[in-house]
C-alpha cells in the first residue's frame, strides 16, 4: 500500500481547519494578488514584479509555508482537531515511505489547488478586461502551480524530517536566498559609468542576484509548460532535472523519517 486515506485525511484538517491560516491565505493568496490585478487593469497599467511574484512559484510557497509548514514530523507546532479519535482508525502499521509519499501528495495537492484556482480567477479577472489567455495558457499556469507545489512540498518534507539542525540551518539559508533571487527586481545600470563604492555594491548585488537564480535552478528547478507546448525542439533537460530532484528529496525524506515520531496530521 503506498498512500493511507487516514494520514491524507487528517493532513487535510490541520491544514484546513485552522482559521488564521485560512485567513492568511485568503489574504495573501487571493486578495491581494487579485486586487493588484483588478487596480492594473482598471487603470491600463502593466503588472508588477510583486503582481508575479505572488501569482508564481512564490506565491505557492507563501501559501504551503501557512498550510502545511509542520505537517510532516514536528507536533510542537501543531494544533489537533481530531486526534483523539486517530489511534482507532489504525488496524496495522505503515510504512516510512507510505507515510512520506501521503504527506507529500496531499500537501502538493492543497497548496497546488490552491495556487491553481487563483491562476484562473487572475485569468477570468483578464478576461472580463479585455485580456485574451489561450486556452494552452490556462492550462500550462495551472499545471505548473502543481508542479511548483511537488518539489516545494518535497523540500519541505525533507527539511521537516531531518532532524540536524545543520541540515536545517542550510535549507532555511538557501529557501531565503532563493526567496531573494525572487523578489528583488533585476539590477539594471542606465545612464554614466559609476565607479567607487557603488559600482562595488551593485557588483555585489548582481553577484547574489545571478547566486540566487542559480541556486534556484539547482534546489527548486520548474518546468515551464507554455514554452514546452509551444516550442518547435523539444529539450528534456527540464523535465529530467524536475523530476530527478523531486525522486531525490522524496528519497532522503523516507531515509530520515524516524517511525517513532511519525505525525499523523493531528496532535
Amino acid at each position: 500500500m503506498w498512500f493511507n486515506r487516514s494520514i491524507c485525511k487528517f493532513t487535510i484538517m490541520s491544514a484546513c481547519l485552522d482559521p488564521m491560516k485560512l485567513a492568511y491565505v485568503a489574504l495573501l493568496g487571493f486578495v491581494v494578488p487579485i486586487g493588484m490585478k483588478l487596480a492594473a487593469l482598471y487603470h491600463g497599467a502593466s503588472d508588477s514584479q510583486t503582481f508575479e511574484m505572488l501569482t508564481g512559484k512564490v506565491g505557492v510557497s507563501f501559501i504551503m509555508m501557512v498550510l502545511c509548514l509542520g505537517l510532516a514530523g514536528n507536533t510542537t507546532t501543531q494544533s489537533g482537531r481530531g486526534g483523539e479519535y486517530l489511534p482507532l482508525m489504525f488496524s496495522r502499521p505503515i510504512s516510512r515511505s507510505e507515510y512520506v509519499f501521503t504527506k507529500w501528495i496531499t500537501i502538493s495537492i492543497i497548496g497546488g489547488a490552491l495556487a491553481a484556482l487563483q491562476n484562473l480567477l487572475v485569468c477570468i479577472c483578464g478576461y472580463f478586461f479585455g485580456e485574451t489567455t489561450s486556452a494552452v495558457g490556462v492550462f500550462s499556469l495551472i499545471i505548473e502551480r502543481f508542479l511548483d507545489a511537488g518539489i516545494l512540498a518535497a523540500g519541505m518534507l525533507l527539511s521537516m524530517l531531518n532532524k540536524h539542525p545543520v541540515f536545517q540551518i542550510i535549507s532555511i539559508v538557501a529557501f531565503y536566498i532563493w526567496m531573494l533571487g525572487q523578489t528583488v527586481p533585476p539590477v539594471s545600470v542606465a545612464g554614466p559609468q559609476i565607479e567607487g563604492v557603488d559600482k562595488l555594491a551593485l557588483d555585489a548585488t548582481k553577484i547574489l542576484l545571478d547566486s540566487s537564480q542559480a541556486l534556484g535552478d539547482l534546489v527548486l528547478p520548474g518546468i515551464n509548460i507554455y514554452d514546452m507546448i509551444n516550442s518547435s525542439r523539444f529539450s528534456i533537460l527540464p523535465p529530467v532535472a524536475y523530476f530527478s530532484t523531486l525522486l531525490l528529496y522524496l528519497a532522503l525524506a523516507i531515509s530520515a523519517t524516524n517511525k517513532r515520531e511519525f505525525f499523523y496530521g493531528t496532535n
